[in-house]
């Protein structure tokens, strides 16, 4: 009996470290001592979606996340959060980073930032909190501006992984991989715990928390062992897709402009396509007219039909006589 479990054991053992081996990827380095990593077939797949994943973490979608965080986690901060982008300074500050152009200095933004961050220390949020939502707010307000279209800090370590070279870098001590609420969080110093752990909840129900989440989780630490070309025990990247919930459709909503700067606008002066006109029901008549049109055809194709087999020496009845249908 033992030396039965002791060649499960050993057959087991050989398994596990047989298997991950063949299916591994490739770790090559270069001339310039770093290291290319190149995918197997079932690991190439999730990584493909990794990168159309990543594509979508832009600075636009950070902002709308934490945006959305910040007014799940504080009653009655949305309709003053609304009410900030209506000031006539704000919407000409919007304008300007809308055009990729930054506003300088200006004592009537500064202004209007000024009064909405007194109506939020009402709500609890200190100076510094305050400041963060606001360009949140602003910056989900024009997400499809140049600055909101470009990628969120490491998202792009997780595009192009197969072929490539990892740029990861540290995170840090007190980084929380796959925690992006937590880490979120970390910048809003002045809340109580409590409240810092509600944000990080409601942020790691976003989109952006979610999917960022994801490629930290899957792909940060096997990059980071790729960067050093250490494949031993094997580096064995994810082989499955992340489920995730589509990415929103993020358009500006600043007034006045469109909602998506990259679609062109419709041709002034192109007619509009002609509405057909929809069909008038027919009248009793008509519809006499047809049925009895239908009849008629039935009859002729049933008459040549009968000529043809009496010529040929069939005994057929003659076909009843309708008025106004035989001629």
């Amino acid at each position: 009996m033992k030396k039965f479990i002791a060649s499960a054991v050993a057959a087991a053992t050989a398994f596990t470290v047989t298997v991950p081996t063949t299916h591994a990827a490739t770790l090559t380095p270069t001339e310039q001592g770093q290291c290319r990593v190149t995918l197997n077939d079932a690991e190439r797949g999730p990584a493909w979606q990794a990168e159309r994943i990543a594509k979508t973490l832009t600075h636009g979608m950070y902002a709308t996340a934490v945006t959305e965080a910040f007014e799940a986690t504080f009653e009655g901060l949305k309709p003053l959060g609304d009410d900030h982008l209506t000031q006539p300074a704000i919407i000409a500050v919007q304008e300007i980073r809308l055009a990729g152009e930054e506003p300088g200095a200006r004592p009537d933004y500064d202004a209007a930032r000024a009064a909405t961050k007194a109506k939020l220390a009402e709500l609890g949020l200190t100076s510094t909190d305050a400041d963060f939502y606001l360009d949140m707010k602003q910056g989900s307000q024009i997400p499809l501006s140049p600055a909101g279209k470009a990628l969120k800090g490491s998202a792009g370590w997780y595009i192009g992984i197969d072929g490539s070279v990892p740029e990861v870098n540290d995170l840090g001590p007190d980084y929380e991989v796959g925690r992006t609420g937590a880490n979120t969080a970390r910048f809003l110093k002045h809340m109580p715990e409590w409240q810092r752990n509600a944000f990080a909840s409601n942020m790691s129900k976003t989109y952006f928390g979610q999917a960022f989440d994801s490629l930290e989780s899957r792909y940060y630490h096997p990059l980071s062992r790729a960067k050093n070309c250490d494949d031993n025990p094997p580096l064995l990247f994810s082989m499955q897709n992340a489920e995730l919930p589509a990415a929103p459709e993020l358009k500006n909503t600043l007034p006045g402009k469109p909602a998506d700067p990259d679609k062109p606008a419709p041709t002034p002066g192109t007619p509009a396509p002609d509405t057909p006109t929809p069909e008038q029901p027919k009248t009793f008549d008509a519809k006499l007219a047809e049925i009895i049109g239908i009849i008629a055809a039935v009859l002729t194709a049933l008459g040549a039909l009968f000529t043809l087999l009496k010529t040929a020496g069939f005994n057929v009845p003659d076909l009843p006589q309708i008025p106004g249908l035989n001629k």
